[in-house]
C-alpha cells in the first residue's frame, strides 16, 4: 500500500511540474489529476490510502477555518436563502438526471440515483454498491464528473476573472508557539467531531475550531502555502487514482454520458447563481462554487485555491452532501417499492 501511494504521488508531483512548466492554473491540483489519472489508466497500481488523505484533509479544514476572521457577520443571514436554493438545486438535478439514466443509458434505479446525486463521491459509491447499484457505473460517473467540474471551475476562474496565484508565505512565517497551537486544533477538532460523528470528521472538525479560533482572533495568520500545495498533491492524486482499471470503450462511454450530466448540473449552477447574486448581494464565483457538484473536498480545495470565500463554498456543498446521504436511503426504498424497479446485481 505504501508503495501504491508513493507512485500516486510520484505520478501526481510528475503532472504538476508539467502544468507548471506549461503555466496553466492551479498545477497542483489539475496536474496532479492528469498525472495520476493517466498512470491509473495505463495500468499503474496506484492508490492514495485513507491514512495520508485524512490528515491533509485536516489541514484542509484548517486552512478553510482559517478564513472566517475575514467574513461580514452580517452575511450570515443571507445563508438560509442560498441553502433553501441548495435544497432545490439538489432535487432538479437529481430527479432529472435520474430519468436520463434511466431512459437513456440503462442504468437500474440504485445506479441512476446514485450516480445522478451531485456529490459525495465515496459515500454514494459505498452505498449505492451496498443498496446492489452497480459500483463501477457509479465510480465512473462520479469520477469523471469530479474531474471535468474542478478543470471547468479552475480553468474558468482564470480566464473570466482573472485569476492570480495567492501570496507565497513561507514555512518559517510561523514559530513554535503558532505550529503547536495549529497542531492543537487540527488534533483535538478531528477527535471532537469524531467523537460527535459529524461527516469529514478529518475536515469539518479542524474547520470549525480553525474558524472558532480566528473568529475569536487567536489563530496564527497567515498561515504557510506549501502545505496547501501539498493537499493539492494528495487530493488531486487520489481523484486521478480512481481511473484505476477503466479501459478506454469503457472511458468513451461513461465519459460521454458524464460529459452531458457535467454539462447539464454545471449550466443549472450557472442559472441558480445568475438568480441569487442578486436577490442575496453575494458575488456570483461564490455561489456558483457553493453550487457546483464536483464533491466537497475537491470544490473546496478548488475555493480555498483562488480564494472564493472557501468557508461559505464548503458549508453548502457539505449542506448538499448531507441532504444526498439522508434522501438516499428513503428514496431508493421507494423506487424499490414501484413495480418493475428491483435493482440488478451489483458489479462486484
Amino acid at each position: 500500500m505504501i508503495v501504491q501511494a508513493l507512485a500516486a504521488l510520484a505520478a501526481g508531483a510528475a503532472g504538476a511540474l508539467v502544468f507548471s512548466y506549461a503555466h496553466l492554473p492551479v498545477p497542483w491540483l489539475l496536474g496532479s489529476i492528469a498525472g495520476t489519472a493517466l498512470a491509473a489508466m495505463l495500468g499503474a497500481r496506484i492508490r492514495t490510502p485513507r491514512w495520508l488523505r485524512d490528515p491533509v484533509l485536516a489541514v484542509l479544514g484548517l486552512m478553510i477555518g482559517s478564513t472566517l476572521h475575514a467574513t461580514d457577520p452580517s452575511a450570515y443571514a443571507r445563508w438560509p436563502l442560498t441553502l433553501a436554493a441548495v435544497a432545490l438545486y439538489v432535487i432538479v438535478v437529481t430527479a432529472t438526471l435520474y430519468w436520463f439514466l434511466r431512459r437513456f443509458a440503462g442504468f437500474d434505479p440504485v445506479t441512476a440515483y446514485f450516480s445522478a446525486a451531485p456529490g459525495g463521491f465515496m459515500a454514494m459509491t459505498v452505498i449505492g454498491g451496498a443498496f446492489g447499484g452497480q459500483t463501477r457505473n457509479i465510480v465512473l460517473a462520479h469520477s469523471i464528473r469530479l474531474v471535468l467540474v474542478v478543470f471547468t471551475l479552475v480553468t474558468a476562474y482564470h480566464v473570466a476573472l482573472g485569476g492570480a496565484p495567492p501570496r507565497w508565505v513561507p514555512l518559517g512565517a510561523l514559530g513554535a508557539r503558532d505550529l503547536a497551537l495549529l497542531a492543537l486544533l487540527g488534533a483535538g477538532g478531528w477527535w471532537l467531531a469524531r467523537l460527535a460523528r459529524l461527516p469529514a470528521a478529518s475536515m469539518l472538525g479542524p474547520m470549525i475550531a480553525m474558524g472558532a479560533a480566528s473568529l475569536a482572533g487567536v489563530a496564527p495568520a497567515p498561515l504557510p502555502t506549501a502545505p496547501l500545495l501539498f493537499a493539492e498533491l494528495v487530493l488531486g492524486s487520489g481523484i486521478g487514482a480512481q481511473f484505476s482499471g477503466i479501459g478506454l470503450r469503457e472511458l468513451l462511454r461513461g465519459g460521454l454520458i458524464a460529459l452531458l450530466s457535467t454539462v447539464y448540473m454545471l449550466a443549472l449552477s450557472l442559472a441558480f447563481a445568475w438568480a441569487l447574486t442578486p436577490l442575496t448581494g453575494i458575488a456570483f464565483p461564490a455561489l456558483f462554487l457553493a453550487l457546483s457538484p464536483g464533491g466537497m473536498s475537491g470544490v473546496s480545495l478548488v475555493a480555498l485555491a483562488l480564494g472564493v470565500k472557501p468557508a461559505f463554498v464548503t458549508f453548502h456543498n457539505l449542506f448538499r452532501v448531507f441532504l444526498i446521504l439522508l434522501a438516499g436511503p428513503v428514496v431508493f426504498r421507494w423506487t424499490r417499492r414501484r413495480p418493475g424497479a428491483e435493482a440488478r446485481p451489483a458489479d462486484r
